[in-house]
């Protein structure tokens, strides 16, 4: 069974995560170095390792508020994937009870729709809500996302109450607009 370990910038394995996300996600799905650090001491920021056995197989960065969890990143290295490391890890998260939330590319190639039926087969629904994902930097061009919720879609409400949170806390041209 996998349990997720905090990691703090300080440390090596902060080198390894973001190493793993580098590796797993172009630069427009993920923070630069400097972001990355930034974000780091957010309240509701975790960058977590997933570990089986002490061994760090996978990443996760997620926001954990009080009205949701926003699953902003989650990988498990190439050489341990289909191990049951994200089930499983996915598991954990959805436990809490909150709704869970999280983004992936539209489902347009195999790899695209190989990674929906994944998240389909682990509980996750599609929300129709038309959605952009948060600008990593101010430069990025909009990037059309599809947004999925654990058990059921969430309401027009939760959407509206997840834009604003992104907004205000993630999108780096919103965090310049207020």
């Amino acid at each position: 069974m996998v349990e997720l370990r905090r990691i703090c910038a300080n440390e090596q394995l902060y080198v390894w995560a973001v190493e793993q996300l580098s590796v797993s996600f172009p630069a427009c799905e993920r923070r630069d170095e400097a972001e990355q650090r930034a974000v780091m001491a957010h309240p509701d920021y975790r960058l977590c390792a997933i570990m089986d056995g002490g061994v760090p197989v996978g990443v996760v960065g997620y926001f954990d508020t009080p009205e949701f969890i926003y699953f902003e990143n989650f990988c498990i290295s190439p050489d341990k994937r289909n191990g049951g490391y994200g089930s499983q890890t996915l598991q954990l998260l959805t436990a809490s009870g909150k709704p869970f939330i999280l983004e992936i590319e539209p489902p347009e190639d195999e790899l695209t729709r190989r990674r929906l039926a994944f998240y389909q087969r682990n509980g996750m629904v599609v929300n129709s809500y038309p959605h952009i994902q948060p600008h990593y930097r101010a430069d990025d061009p909009d990037l059309p996302l599809t947004v999925l919720s654990y058990g059921c879609q969430i309401t027009q409400a939760q959407y509206d109450a997840f834009r604003a949170y992104l907004d205000a806390n993630v999108d780096v041209k919103g965090r310049q607009s207020i």
